[in-house]
């Protein structure tokens, strides 16, 4: 697959394998209504995380949890790499956030269930 479309043409493409090699995790779990906050102001791009639209500045409620994972943790653009670590499994990659999925359920109490797809390489962009 030749990318971008450009006006120079094939002059400006890069070629991109587009099978082989493939490894993609999915991983779901429940959120459910924590102590403290689930979200740390870390980045490792070198800004941090702001909170401070979250009640008391805290990521802790489901209902929160959903909403942070919505506005603030989806892809925005191929500009974005993901470190993805799974629990003590030792498992961890480099890549890109394909799918995020929510499901509400229950009335009292209220279920949320979040389901990643996420696809393990180095994130390759264009700057123009």
């Amino acid at each position: 697959m030749a990318l971008p479309q450009a006006i120079l043409g094939d002059a400006s493409n890069v070629l991109v394998k587009a099978e082989g090699n493939i490894m993609r995790f999915s991983v779901s779990w429940v959120l459910h209504d924590e102590d403290s906050s689930v979200v740390t102001p870390y980045n490792p791009g070198g800004g941090t995380i702001d909170t401070s639209k979250y009640s008391g500045g805290s990521v802790d409620t489901a209902d929160e949890q959903a909403r942070f994972l919505t506005e603030e943790f989806q892809l925005k653009g191929v500009e974005y790499q993901y470190w993805i670590d799974i629990g003590d499994s030792n498992i961890s990659r480099f890549g890109l956030i394909e799918r995020l999925q929510l499901i509400k359920t229950g009335s009292t109490p209220v279920t949320w269930k979040a389901t990643l797809q996420f696809i393990a390489g180095e994130v390759v962009t264009i700057q123009n």
